[in-house]
């Protein structure tokens, strides 16, 4: 069985040093796919398929069947946005259509929109409600979304129902792990694998648990089934590095997130475990070297860009944490975070006279009040504490940009 949530154990030591070794395990939602599923519409008319006079002709039902056939098409393309419009086309025309609010559910848990996810595997149960699988990813929606009761219930409904189930064996002991409750759900997984112990994810899911019950070894050895049934599961050894981080092992752990990363380079828990792990070390650029290397991969996100910035300005690198805002400002110059992040990085470099012109442009770019509000507090915390030599500069940007004051009502003396 294919599952999109994992169970991390103890996660938390991965990301914040010097934590405590007795966390749970954390809840890891699958990474989005590159691809909106909210408003890309799924083509009527496609060429080869059927004109106008045609589409006329046939029935809703047949036209529901045809825009389902085009949403597993797009499925097989990898176009979840246009997939997710298609199968609503097809519920438009028949509503009780089968499997169609379930494929949609699929796509929608994919990536990441557990909400909409639910929504859909209900919707399946409404029409179909002896569909097992919408009610197994149902629950495990649930329990990603934090109703482990309900999720567990329904779980607990199916494996009695059909005790040789094996999917929703597993899915039982993720959602006892989900809600706490260890030593239930690594009895359930233990029942998943001996229903099929070929099961990769069942493994995994199991070094998971034994690990938050600080039963190590028996975690590591059931890393190593899940790796050697499936060699390219990052999260595998993301488990692992997490492992052999809380253990005391920095290097192992080292290794464990470079071969996750290797899996899987979009992993953003694996980039912070292994960054995690060169703080303790005490070895500050080759972490800035792995933000900047992560940064390479996913050069459009500002957040990350921003740390990457006040990692090498840290270090005393200003030349390269002005090289990455610039190359943020290049990639979208239209920004204002990006603009903000430079005026930052110039502030820091070469002082207020450089960086005062980049705080104003990002100021304009930014729509919201707060947002620009935001940025002339930085200018007026500059302007406090610039030297006499630039108080002509800071006088003039502010006769420039700075609403005066409302005149006082008739009557009154102005305010001084």
């Amino acid at each position: 069985m294919t599952r999109t949530l994992v169970v991390l154990a103890a996660l938390t030591l991965a990301l914040v040093p010097g934590a405590r070794a007795d966390v749970p395990p954390v809840l890891v939602p699958p990474h989005a796919d590159s691809v909106g599923v909210g408003s890309a519409p799924a083509p009527l008319l496609i060429p080869g398929r059927a004109g106008p006079a045609e589409l006329e002709r046939r029935t809703p039902e047949q036209l529901a069947r045809e825009q389902f056939a085009l949403g597993r098409e797009l499925e097989r393309m990898d176009q979840p946005g246009a997939a997710i419009a298609a199968y609503r086309n097809a519920i438009r025309l028949q509503p009780s259509l089968p499997e169609a609010h379930f494929r949609m559910g699929r796509l929608f848990t994919v990536v990441g929109q557990h909400q909409a996810a639910a929504r859909e595997y209900e919707a399946e149960l409404v029409h179909q409600p002896g569909h097992r699988d919408a009610g197994r990813a149902l629950a495990l929606e649930r329990a990603q979304l934090g109703d482990t009761t309900s999720a567990i219930a329904g779980l607990e409904r199916l494996t009695g129902s059909d005790p040789a189930d094996q999917a929703s064996w597993q899915a039982l002991g993720f959602a006892y792990s989900t809600a706490g409750r260890v030593v239930e759900g690594e009895r359930a997984l233990r029942r998943a694998l001996a229903l099929d112990s070929t099961d990769a994810d069942g493994w995994r899911d199991l070094g998971a648990v034994l690990a938050a019950q600080k039963r190590d070894r028996e975690a590591r050895e059931a890393y190593a089934r899940a790796a050697g049934l499936a060699p390219r599961d990052a999260a595998v050894w993301m488990n692992l590095g997490n492992l052999e981080h809380r253990m005391g092992r920095p290097n192992i752990a080292l290794d464990a997130y470079r071969e996750a990363l290797q899996r899987d380079s979009s992993l953003a828990f694996a980039w912070r475990g292994r960054i995690a792990v060169l703080d303790e070390l005490g070895r500050s650029l080759e972490a800035a070297s792995t933000f900047r290397a992560w940064l390479a991969r996913a050069p459009k996100d500002n957040d990350l860009r921003i740390e990457t910035i006040a990692r090498y300005d840290a270090l005393g690198r200003k030349d390269v944490a002005l090289e990455l805002a610039r190359e943020g400002v290049r990639l979208a110059p239209k920004s204002g975070e990006a603009r903000l992040a430079l005026a930052m990085a110039l502030r820091s470099a070469e002082g207020a006279r450089a960086s005062l012109p980049e705080f104003r442009r990002a100021q304009s770019l930014f729509d919201g009040p707060d947002q620009r509000a935001r940025v002339g507090t930085l200018i007026a915390a500059m302007r406090a504490r610039a030297p006499d030599s630039l108080r002509k500069l800071f006088a003039a940007d502010s006769a420039s940009h700075e609403a005066p004051a409302a005149p006082a009502p008739s009557g009154h003396p102005p305010a001084r």
